[in-house]
């Protein structure tokens, strides 16, 4: 199925499209299935940082293969860290405040190319302690606590892209790009909202507290490939 968008891509280079398609339209396959493609569909003009996430036609019903990892992965682990900068407010408090928080999204390819994959966020209490918390995700059906979510990972050529909902309205992508022997990466992630909304909101995964975040800044993008099961004994 064809699918045709409507947007205005600001000094975007025409020759990232198809890497912009592939991000977009596992995009649209998330929304469809949660009837959310409102949302993505009606977009006008955007500015650079966001023009990566959209493309002027698509194909959504791209064959299974496209998305499959590539061998060269098997057996291996990708581990990407970050920083967040973050304007938020926990339930019960009346102003927003500054958090800067610490994530790191562990990725293992099993052997016979299953993704299982560890989201882990950190922050300091008033006091120096760091506090943490994790989610955890196997073939795209990810937990935290009692709470149940999707985490798509997808795989195009050289590049893996990771995308899952943050709380309600919100949503997080990692996009990894590995080298040609793929013995080395890099990675670069975003956090967005929904148009029209003043913040996110849902449970922290650290403490389960409501939370409402205003706006979040990832940057310091660090990628690195190591053999074997990040997760094993």
């Amino acid at each position: 199925m064809l699918l045709a968008v409507d947007v205005t891509c600001i000094h975007y280079p025409s020759s990232r499209l198809g890497e912009i398609a592939i991000d977009l339209t596992q995009r649209l396959r998330f929304y469809l299935r949660h009837g959310e493609t409102r949302h993505m569909l009606n977009l006008g003009k955007t500015t650079p940082n966001f023009c990566k996430w959209l493309a002027a036609f698509m194909m959504l019903a791209l064959p299974d293969s496209a998305f499959a990892a590539p061998q060269q992965l098997y057996g291996r682990s990708v581990v990407v860290s970050w920083r967040e900068d973050r304007q938020q407010k926990i339930a019960g408090e009346d102003q927003m405040r500054l958090v800067g928080a610490f994530a790191e999204m562990r990725v293992y390819i099993s052997d016979k190319g299953r993704p299982f994959s560890r989201l882990t966020l950190s922050v300091a209490n008033k006091h120096g302690k760091i506090r943490s918390g994790s989610s955890n995700a196997v073939d795209g059906q990810g937990s935290a606590g009692d709470v149940s979510f999707s985490r798509t990972i997808n795989f195009n050529g050289a590049t893996m892209t990771a995308s899952q909902p943050r709380g309600r309205g919100g949503a997080l992508q990692m996009v990894v790009s590995f080298d040609s022997g793929f013995q080395g990466c890099s990675a670069r992630v975003l956090v967005g909202k929904s148009a029209g909304i003043q913040a996110t909101s849902g449970r922290s995964l650290i403490n389960g507290q409501h939370v409402e975040m205003y706006s979040v800044k990832a940057g310091g993008e660090s990628c690195r490939i190591q053999n074997g099961n990040v997760f094993g004994n």
